[in-house]
């Protein structure tokens, strides 16, 4: 009889041990499971629909050309927004500004765009009243921003993404050590009490990754800093970025020089220093060459796969095989990775 009690006792105790340790499976084994599946995500450089591109778009709605297919099958897509949505005419500031008819935002929405990073030298360029209007514009549509706001603190806030079980975060900052010829009242960056972007200051920014760090599975920092027309990442895109990376985050991506520039490996997390444009009317022949990004997360891995296009009438086309691998060639040279090329893409991977 005893033996039988100590049976029981025995299968008792097992069954507990099993139910308990399905209920507390640590964090960083329970943030995944083979039957989910990976988020597919898209990353464009700069995206500018005002100037010659609004002449563009009265003729050919689809601007964003190629690249529509590709967004439609992505679970997330983020832009750098280069151009506030606003009717006003009020510039703050004088050189070159730039917006873009406020009906526009409808464009980004039927292209599958599902957010966009605001934190750049072109959102303040028609106030507060540019500003809020850009905001009323992508809330109409459901789009969701980042990098700026009515104060610091909506500026700061991550943007969190909820897909297929995984939690993405994405913060927005801009750099000003590039823009000292520019007054504070012409690039203002937002404060407890005014609107604006959110600042590149190293205090600020290491909060938003520990906070975001916190809450999701992978964290991405959108920059727009560095130099115009440079192929090459300056010494504070290197070193902020990395410091990025030493503080948690998995990701860096930047925007604003136009052209693409290198892409580096850090403690095994991966630096996109200059994606380039993505739509914009520049005429100089360096600006038209770029690349997207496509990133398949799953099971604690990324698959980035960089996608090559030309920019032809302020419109991305994906660039013929050919063309396409001589690019990647270039950006491999300039970097200290060495993506895999075939058929006109090239592919990274990295864990998390």
């Amino acid at each position: 009889m005893k033996k039988i009690y100590l049976g029981i006792l025995l299968v008792l105790v097992l069954t507990a041990f099993l139910l308990f340790s399905q209920f507390n499976i640590p964090k960083e084994m329970s943030q995944y499971s083979s039957s989910q599946s990976p988020v597919n995500m898209v990353i464009t450089g700069d995206v500018m629909l005002g100037r010659e591109v609004g002449s563009t778009i009265s003729s050919n709605p689809n601007i964003f050309g190629d690249l529509k297919p590709i967004f439609s099958q992505s679970d997330l897509v983020v832009v750098n927004l280069e151009s506030p949505f606003t009717y006003s005419n009020k510039n703050f500031k004088k050189t070159v500004p730039l917006k873009a008819n406020p009906e526009y935002a409808h464009i980004l929405k039927d292209n599958n765009v599902t957010a966009v990073a605001l934190a750049n030298n072109h959102i303040m360029d028609y106030g507060p009243q540019g500003l809020n209007d850009t905001l009323a514009a992508l809330d109409k549509y459901n789009i969701t921003h980042m990098g700026a706001g009515e104060n610091l603190q909506e500026a700061l806030q991550p943007s969190y993404f909820n897909v297929n079980g995984k939690k993405i975060a994405v913060i927005n900052f801009m750099d000003l050590t590039t823009f000292q010829e520019f007054s504070e009242s012409e690039l203002p960056a937002a404060t407890s009490n005014s609107p604006g972007f959110a600042p590149a200051q190293w205090d600020l920014i290491k909060n938003s990754i520990d906070t975001a760090k916190g809450q999701t599975d992978f964290v991405i920092v959108f920059f727009h800093y560095g130099n115009e027309y440079s192929l090459t990442p300056n010494k504070y895109q290197t070193e902020l970025s990395r410091k990025c990376i030493d503080e948690g985050a998995d990701m860096v991506v930047g925007s604003h020089p136009h052209v693409p520039q290198g892409i580096e490996s850090y403690k095994g997390k991966l630096i996109f220093y200059s994606l380039g444009n993505c739509v914009f009317d520049q005429s100089n022949p360096i600006t038209k060459d770029s690349m997207i990004l496509q990133l398949r997360i799953s099971n604690g891995n990324v698959n980035v796969t960089m996608i090559p296009i030309h920019i032809s009438n302020s419109s991305p086309k994906v660039m013929g095989e050919e063309s396409a691998e001589d690019f990647l060639e270039r950006i491999n040279a300039e970097s200290n990775v060495k993506m895999d090329i075939k058929n006109g893409k090239g592919t990274l991977n990295m864990t998390f």
